[in-house]
């Protein structure tokens, strides 16, 4: 009969780990932006309308680095929506969840997050219903505006919001480049 042993020894290690594991993403879904992370007005906001529990609680957890926008919102997201006064932002509907995204909270408002939170911000970019120029010209006008560049950006494979059925998603997944 086969056997295996397990050793366990806290104290012998193979190499350091890159705090880069912990990290998360924040996406417009639910209570992730609005009612979460923000919320002007909610007795914890500070003068941005950042929570500070969620702030509190994010620092907890150890996070180390937040990619934003993540998800399905990625999709279909428009960068230049949230960008810029948040009063002269557009109103949408957002195609990913069938809700109006009010664009209160984007791009300065994540790095101002990020910086209250210390984690370090990454920037998805979307090569599903944008391109290659769009994303440049994204990464051009966050690094211009906060001084922000990598390694945080992630490139999402294209897969438009709602573009094909789940049983189809899977089978495009599979044929898609590496």
């Amino acid at each position: 009969m086969p056997s295996a042993r397990l050793i366990v020894d806290r104290d012998f290690a193979i190499s350091d780990i890159d705090r880069r594991i912990f990290g998360s993403f924040v996406e417009h879904m639910g209570r992730c932006v609005y009612t979460g992370i923000f919320e002007p007005g909610h007795p914890t906001a500070d003068a941005q309308g950042f929570r500070q529990d969620v702030a509190d609680l994010t620092k907890e957890l150890g996070v180390s680095i937040v990619r934003y926008p993540g998800g399905n919102f990625l999709s279909g997201y428009n960068w230049e929506d949230g960008v810029g006064p948040a009063a002269k932002r557009p109103r949408r509907l957002d195609l990913a969840w069938f809700s109006t995204e009010t664009n209160a909270f984007g791009a300065n408002e994540f790095i101002d997050w990020t910086r209250k939170v210390g984690v370090e911000p990454m920037f998805g970019v979307n090569l599903g219903t944008r391109g290659i120029d769009q994303a440049r010209r994204f990464i051009l006008e966050t690094h211009g505006a906060h001084g922000v560049l990598g390694p945080g950006i992630k490139v999402v494979r294209p897969m438009p919001a709602r573009a094909a059925a789940p049983s189809r998603q899977s089978d495009r997944a599979c044929r898609s480049p590496r």
